[in-house]
C-alpha cells in the first residue's frame, strides 16, 4: 500500500498522537508498504503561534524508511489575536467546512495538487483544521479512502472551555466525511455517535507501549542525578493549566504545609501560562518542585522507576500514554475525571480519579497513596497486568493494518 499520513508534528517531536503515527508509519514500512508523511516544521507546539520556539529545518528526509515532508508554519501579525478576530467574521463562521486554520501551513495545502498517487490517507489531529483539510482534499481528489484519528479533547463535564475548540460544526463535518474513524475510548466513541457518525464505522483502538523499550529504568540513578531524597510525585507532559499542573502544584502546597516530605517532579515542556504561574510562587514552594524542561527517554524511565505515583489531572487528554508507561513500572496513577482519562483509568482499580481543578480532592488522593503503600501497590499491579494484556503497539498495529487492507481492497471511492 502507498499510505499518506498527515499530522501536525512528527519525529523528533514528542507527544501521544506523534508516537501513534511514528509507530504506525515505521511498522507499515517494515511490512513492505510505502509511507509518506506530511507534517509541519514544529518541534515545540508553541511554534504555531509564537516566534522563536523550537523547529526543525529539514524540509524532506527519510527516517527509518518513512518519507517525511515538513512544511513551514506561517503566522499572521499578532497571530493569536488575529485568529480570535477572524473566527468571529461572518465568512469564517462554523457553518463553513473550513474555517481559518491554526497553524497556517500553505505549503502543505498546495500539496493537494501533487501528482503523487496514494492508496489511503490517514490524518490527525483536532483542532488543527488545515492539517485535516489537506488530508480531506487529497482523499477526495484521488478518490481514495480517508481515515482519521481525531483525538477529541472533550474537557470536563459542565464546561465548554476545551470542547468548543474541537467540536465546531465544520470540524465534525470533516470527521464525518471519513471512511473510518479510530477512537481512543468509549467516551470519544459515544460522543461521536451522538454527533451522528455511524458506530459501525468507528474502531475503538486506544494507544500502546513497546514493553522492550520501557525496561531498564533505575530509580536510584535518577535520585542521585538530581539529589532527591524521599517520596516523589511525578508529572510528565506539557506544563499548562489545561493539563492540571497549576492544580497539582496547589495540591502539593497544601500537603507540604502539613509536613509532607515529597518532591514534585514536573517533566515536560514549559507553556507560557505555567511559566508565569511558577514565577509568582514563593521560593519555598518552588524549591520543592523539580522542573525538567527536556527529559530524554532513558531519564524518563529512571523517573518512572523512582516515583511513588504519577499524576496527570488533565482535562485536555483523549487518552494518556503516560498512564500506560507508569503502569508498566507498577505505579499507581491519579487522573482527572475529564476528557478521555475516565475511559482509561478505572477509579479504585488501577488508579484514582478526581474532578478537574479540584486541588483539595487531588491532595487527598495523593496523600492516600503516599500513606497506604499496600493500596498504592495493588493499584499499580492491576495497571501493569492490564497494560501488558491490552495496550501494546503490536496489538494496536494489527487492528490498524487490518482496517487499511479492508478499505484499500474495496477500490476507489469515486
Amino acid at each position: 500500500m502507498r499510505c499518506l499520513h498527515v499530522i501536525h508534528r512528527y519525529w523528533p517531536a514528542r507527544g501521544g498522537s506523534e508516537k501513534f503515527f511514528i509507530e504506525l508509519s515505521e511498522r507499515l514500512v517494515s511490512d513492505g508498504d510505502e509511507v509518506t508523511v506530511y507534517t509541519t516544521d514544529a518541534i515545540d507546539i508553541q511554534h504555531y503561534w509564537l516566534p522563536g520556539k523550537e523547529r526543525i529545518d529539514r524540509p524532506c528526509e527519510v527516517h527509518n524508511g518513512v518519507e517525511v515532508h515538513r512544511f513551514d508554519v506561517r503566522r499572521l501579525p499578532k497571530h493569536a489575536q488575529a485568529l480570535r478576530v477572524l473566527g468571529k467574521a461572518p465568512g469564517l463562521t462554523a457553518k463553513s467546512l473550513f474555517s481559518f486554520p491554526s497553524p497556517l501551513v500553505p505549503g502543505m495545502l498546495r500539496r493537494i495538487w501533487s501528482p503523487e498517487p496514494f492508496d489511503i490517507v490517514h490524518a490527525t489531529a483536532l483542532p488543527y483544521d488545515s492539517i485535516l483539510y489537506t488530508a480531506y482534499r487529497v482523499a477526495a481528489r484521488q478518490g481514495i479512502p480517508l481515515v482519521m484519528s481525531p483525538f477529541f479533547h472533550l474537557g470536563e463535564s459542565g464546561s465548554d472551555d476545551v470542547r468548543r475548540h474541537y467540536t465546531r460544526p465544520h470540524q465534525l463535518e470533516l470527521v464525518k466525511s471519513c471512511d473510518r474513524v479510530f477512537v481512543q475510548t468509549d467516551i470519544e466513541r459515544d460522543f461521536l455517535a451522538g454527533a451522528g457518525y455511524p458506530v459501525e464505522k468507528m474502531v475503538l483502538l486506544g494507544m500502546g507501549i513497546n514493553p522492550g523499550e520501557l525496561v531498564g529504568g533505575k530509580g536510584e540513578r535518577f535520585r542521585r542525578r538530581h539529589g532527591v531524597i524521599g517520596p516523589i510525585v511525578c508529572y510528565i507532559g506539557p506544563r499548562t493549566y489545561d493539563k492540571g499542573t497549576f492544580t497539582l502544584v496547589e495540591a502539593m502546597e497544601s500537603l507540604w504545609k502539613g509536613g509532607d516530605p515529597s518532591t514534585l517532579v514536573l517533566a515536560g515542556t514549559d507553556i507560557e501560562d505555567f511559566r508565569r504561574f511558577h514565577e509568582k510562587l514563593p521560593e519555598k514552594i518552588r524549591s520543592k518542585c523539580l522542573l525538567l524542561d527536556f527529559i530524554p527517554d532513558r531519564e524518563k524511565l529512571d523517573l518512572l522507576d523512582a516515583c511513588d505515583l504519577l499524576v496527570l489531572p488533565s482535562r485536555s487528554d483523549s487518552f494518556g500514554i503516560v498512564f500506560l508507561e507508569a503502569w508498566f513500572y507498577g505505579k499507581p496513577v491519579v487522573g482527572a475525571r475529564a476528557g478521555g482519562i475516565p475511559g482509561l483509568v478505572r477509579d479504585g482499580v488501577d488508579g484514582l480519579l478526581v474532578p478537574f481543578a479540584d486541588s483539595k480532592e487531588l491532595a487527598l488522593s495523593i496523600r492516600s497513596l503516599l500513606r497506604d503503600s499496600e493500596y498504592a501497590s495493588a493499584l499499580g499491579r492491576a495497571g501493569r497486568e492490564r497494560v501488558l494484556a491490552e495496550f501494546t503497539w503490536d496489538s494496536k498495529y494489527r487492528v490498524v493494518k487490518g482496517v487499511y487492507e479492508e478499505l484499500t481492497r474495496s477500490g476507489p471511492r469515486g
